[in-house]
This record gives structure tokens, sequence and C-alpha cells, in this order.
């Protein structure tokens, strides 16, 4: 079973109670949380699983000593992300009001003044919690991808409700319609924020048109990375400012790179991001939530060098 079925399994038994579970005190959430994140030990001990080597891959390429350790943040940073996530989905967003700093604020405020920006995020944990806080500040319109499972992608609709701004469904819209009101939304001076970390086999050719992904190097690895956040943001004169989420004593930092600056040249706007949020996630590892999809599963175990345990 791999790990894609597995977080299906974990979701599934996990929403027959998130309901009754969000009106219980911490202490129960706590043990239902600790008891949902052993299903993960479960998926990273078994022998057959992908999830030990993806985690001794990414082990060798940011310098961890114990992929059994960097794996064991990865559990953690996921059963707190989600517990954020759930807190809002049920209704209890306002828990989190004043969790979020942003250091880089000022910055993010100099590209604001001039018009929309384009906040580009690899799949983190705690992603819709910092949407939620960042969305109480500035106007945001989050770019999503619901799932093909229809209990999770529905339980995925109520939670984006909730988290109080615009949400553009990606695979529910035509491909026109998504263009025009990201483009509208940047153009209106608003922070797009777009998780952009999901990529394909490394197209023979710099840019596949016809599946719009760009070859760039990840992690030493060649892979096609989707290339509408770059495409996007230079068709609307926007920066593309990637971004990075992290959980650290019941506090949410959103980290700001530098500013890419709009191009035409979006094979060398493509890397210039991968390479920004490669650099987070060898400061960060444990809070990367896809590290271990399929795609970057073999990109970390093909392009990692060294020993690690």
């Amino acid at each position: 079973m791999g790990f894609s079925r597995t977080k299906d399994r974990i979701f599934a038994t996990y929403e027959t109670i998130s309901g009754w579970l969000s009106r219980r005190s911490k202490p129960v959430r706590n043990i239902v949380s600790r008891v949902l994140g052993g299903f993960f030990w479960l998926a990273y001990l078994r022998p057959a699983s992908t999830v030990r080597p993806t985690m001794v891959g990414l082990a060798k390429h940011v310098g961890a000593p114990s992929a059994t350790a960097l794996f064991r943040g990865y559990v953690r940073r996921f059963v707190t992300g989600a517990e954020l996530a759930e807190r809002v989905r049920h209704g209890f967003g306002s828990e989190l009001d004043g969790m979020l700093t942003i250091p880089d604020k000022a910055k993010l405020d100099m590209h604001l003044k001039t018009g929309g920006v384009f906040l580009a995020l690899p799949h983190l944990h705690a992603s819709v919690a910092m949407i939620r806080c960042l969305s109480q500040i500035y106007p945001v319109l989050a770019i999503v991808r619901l799932t093909r499972d229809q209990d999770r992608a529905r339980a995925q609709h109520d939670l984006y409700r909730q988290v109080g701004c615009e949400f553009l469904d990606v695979r529910g819209e035509t491909p026109t319609t998504v263009a025009r009101q990201i483009l509208k939304a940047l153009k209106a001076g608003k922070i797009v924020v777009g998780v952009v970390d999901r990529i394909q086999k490394s197209p023979a050719i710099a840019i596949d048109k016809t599946k719009d992904i760009v070859r760039v190097t990840g992690f030493g690895s060649p892979v096609g990375f989707d290339g509408w956040p770059t495409r996007f943001a230079a068709k609307a004169q926007a920066p593309v400012l990637p971004g990075f989420v992290t959980q650290t004593d019941g506090r949410l930092k959103l980290l700001i790179g530098s500013a890419i600056a709009p191009s035409a040249d979006i094979v060398a706007s493509s890397q210039n991001l991968v390479t920004q949020l490669e650099g987070f996630i060898k400061l960060h590892p444990e809070e990367w939530a896809f590290s271990v999809d399929k795609h970057w599963s073999r990109a970390l175990q093909n392009g990692a060098t060294g020993g690690t345990n």
C-alpha cells in the first residue's frame, strides 16, 4: 500500500470522529492525534514502504544525521498542522488569531504598494493555518486543488470555506477561468497563494507547452516543474515571492525569499523559485509535507549522496 493510500485511510478513520473530536478538550484531541500519528510510523517501518528510503534520501540532502529523527519531526509537524486546520474547518479559526508572525512583513508590504504578488509555497503542514491568519491581514486568493477522493474533497471544501479568503479550485475550473481569476486577483493587488511543488517526469525539452511543465533541477535531479506560477506572474507583471511556513512553540512564521521579477524567461524564473524553495526545505525539512510524494520520493532517492541512518 502506497503512502497516498495510507493517508486516505488515516483520513477516513479521522473523519468518522472529527466533528465529535473538535468539541473535546485539547488533552483528548492530543491523545487522538498521537494515535493517528502512529499510523505514519507503521508506514515508515513497513519493509516494502518507500517512506523510509525517501526520508533517508532527504536526510542526505539536508545534512540531517538521522532519517528516523527527521521523520519524527515530520510526524509531529503533520499532527500539529492538521490539528490547526481542523480547528479552522470546524469553526474555531479565531483560536489562531495572533499566531502568525512575518519577519519580512515590510518587504511584503513594499511589493503590495505597487500591485499583487504571487506567494509560492511548497506543500507544508501548516499552510492552511497560515493562509487563515494571512487573510485576516491582507486580501488573499488561495489556489487549491481539491482531491479526486469525494469524501476528502468535501472535507477540503468545508475547510476552505472557513479559511476566510477567496479560493479557487483549479481542478474544478477550466484553464481559461483559472487564468482569468489569477490574473484578475494579481492586478487587483491581492496576494495569490499557491502551492507549486507538484512535479512530473523531466521533459526532454526545456519547456513542454502541452503539459505546461518546465525542466529544472531539484535536489540534484532533473524534474518537470509547473510553469504556470511564473508564467501568470509575468503576464500580470507581478513578482513571485517564494514562501515557507514553520511551526515553533505554538506560533506560525511565514518566511519570505527574494522576489523573482516578472520575466518572459520562465525557465530561469522557475529554476530560481525551485532553488529558493529548496533552500527553505534544507533549513526546515520536517515541515515539507510533500517530501513523501511519489515523484519527489524518486528524485530525493536518485539525487542523494553520502550516508545517513
